[in-house]
């Protein structure tokens, strides 16, 4: 209510003819002014005492003010009568209520009562303080009736009466805008989600681009109304599966938000780019060249191979056709589309190294050492064959060597800080990167029978070690050998936070841990296989 504004409530030209009307009726002068004393409307005068004599002088215009001000912030729910402070006269407010909030005063003054009629003499003296000539003051103060009390009183009934009428109608003006209002707000709230239902319909709610319904109705409208060349390009992005599986459902978001955001980047407005469900990717590209559709597809897909944000590689495989509109429909058109996107996917698989890739993020990340990584990969593959495994066997031990700490992907950052003291809840948690590792390996042709290896790499010979806490030769012979490599790489070859130590030095750390950590033997056919390496190979 106090935030509402005088003239929202009332039509205020017609308020000053009514005020101006009543003025004249009564004899009497009026105005409308708020609580603290604003003028709402243009005062009226039923005669010039005020205007032309009274307030051509400073004080007596000040004086006036102060009155006007003073009676405007009646808080008496009475009518207020009082004697101006300029000119002697009678004044009287009353209030308007609306809503129990007093939002404005209905002035009457330049009033003589016959009653408090003051003497000649004490209106003269009012004139010198005043600083207005006596005769010119008493000239004016004659041109005012004097009225009795009884009739000023009853004009006061009279706008009384008024006032309540003007508070109720002012309330019921305020009622219908708040009315007005709340239906325009559910209008515009109608608007939007008018505007809202119809995005929903058109567009694909988790990446923002086209849905198949609007893709399909497009594809109708250009294939019956348009005259111009027209290509399509199919996509399905790569490793969705992969990074639900791995990852959660709401990295596979990510990855599909990433993939959306690379088509759209680089198309042109006058596109259509469509997420049709799942990760399928449609373009449709009006007035466009086979040239520049696959110019499109070499853009977007050397844009994806920049970004690094995903735990997997950011890809879609495309295929562009142009319309032979001649020989075939538009649907057909996406149909050789769709073939030569499955060609560029099977492709793309195969040349694809996902895990190296992520190696090469805990690379980055600093969470290993490619050096030791290849390191021991490598020594793993040759000691594997020093002790008399096959080729194959051999092969398994290298690639459970190199990607046995794949698992670390999956890990926050702030668990590999260096120096950092890590609680144990902490610690089993990262003690699962082993788990996640395996389950990892157990996603790729290349490393899945690699995985069990990878699941016991981290246990011990005592059975103090993890995931599963067994022991002795219960341990995978390959899990017991990689994880002698891997310790003796780690002291010989150091990291960037510890420097590395000899031969000598390794051989007597790890010896004392001989049937506690590792095994026995395993320990010291390493160690023969390494003394028999030249100097250079040792390390």
């Amino acid at each position: 209510m106090n935030e509402v504004k005088f003239e929202d409530i009332f039509d205020i030209e017609e308020l000053q003819k009514l005020i101006d009307s009543l003025s004249k009726s009564f004899e009497v002068g009026m105005g409308i002014r708020s609580p603290k004393g604003d003028r709402l409307i243009r005062d009226s005068h039923f005669c010039d005492f005020c205007r032309s004599v009274v307030q051509k002088s400073p004080t007596g215009k000040r004086y006036c003010e102060e009155s006007d001000i003073k009676l405007s912030a009646n808080t008496d729910e009475e009518t207020q009568i009082c004697r101006c402070k300029s000119a002697g006269l009678i004044d009287a407010g009353i209030r308007l209520v609306i809503g129990n909030v007093h939002i404005a005063t209905i002035l009457v003054g330049q009033v003589r009562l016959k009653e408090n009629e003051l003497s000649e003499d004490e209106y003269r003296e009012i004139a010198g303080h005043l600083g207005i000539d006596e005769d010119v003051y008493l000239e004016g103060l004659n041109g005012i009736p004097v009225m009795s009390r009884q009739k000023f009183e009853n004009i006061l009934s009279s706008l009384k009466i008024i006032a309540n009428q003007l508070s109720q109608l002012g309330y019921h003006n305020l009622l219908q805008k708040d009315i007005i209002k709340s239906l325009e707000t559910k209008e515009s709230d109608w608007q939007k989600d008018k505007q809202q239902f119809k995005m929903m319909a058109e567009k694909d709610v988790l990446t923002g681009l086209y849905n198949r319904s609007k893709f399909e109705s497009m594809m109708e409208k250009c294939e019956n109304g348009s005259t111009g060349r027209i290509c399509l390009i199919s996509g399905d992005a790569n490793n969705l599966k992969l990074m639900n599986d791995i990852f959660g459902h709401e990295a596979g978001d990510s990855l599909l938000k990433s993939i959306a955001v690379k088509l759209q980047e680089v198309a042109k407005p006058s596109w259509y780019v469509a997420r049709c469900g799942g990760d399928e990717y449609r373009v449709l590209m009006p007035d466009t060249s086979l040239e520049v559709a696959v110019d499109y597809c070499k853009r977007v897909s050397r844009n994806c191979k920049t970004a690094k944000s995903l735990n997997l590689p950011l890809s879609i495989a495309l295929g562009a056709a142009e319309w032979d509109r001649k020989n075939e429909s538009l649907q057909e058109c996406f149909n050789r589309a769709d073939e030569k996107m499955y060609e560029n996917k099977k492709n793309m698989k195969q040349k694809e190294n996902v895990l190296d890739y992520i190696l090469e993020k805990l690379y980055n990340k600093q969470y290993l050492s490619k050096d030791i990584v290849e390191a021991t990969a490598r020594t793993s593959y040759d000691f594997s064959v020093y002790l008399g495994f096959n080729a194959e066997a051999a092969e398994k031990v290298k690639t459970a060597a190199k990607y046995q700490d794949i698992g670390y992907i999956m890990l926050p950052e702030s668990f590999m800080l260096s120096g950092q003291e890590i609680k144990d809840e902490e610690l089993e948690q990262m003690h699962e990167h082993v788990k996640n590792g395996y389950k990892i390996a157990l996603q790729f042709e290349n490393t899945y029978k690699a995985a069990e290896i990878i699941l016991y790499s981290h246990e011990q010979w005592n059975g103090e070690g993890y995931p599963k806490g067994i022991k002795g030769v219960k341990i995978p012979m390959e899990s017991r050998l990689i994880r002698v490599v891997k310790k003796y790489m780690y002291l010989t070859k150091g990291t960037e936070y510890k420097k590395g130590i000899s031969h000598e030095e390794a051989v007597k750390y790890m010896r004392s841990l001989a049937g506690i950590k590792y095994d026995s033997d395993m320990l010291e056919w390493f160690i023969t296989y390494m003394e028999k390496q030249q100097p250079g190979d040792v390390l």
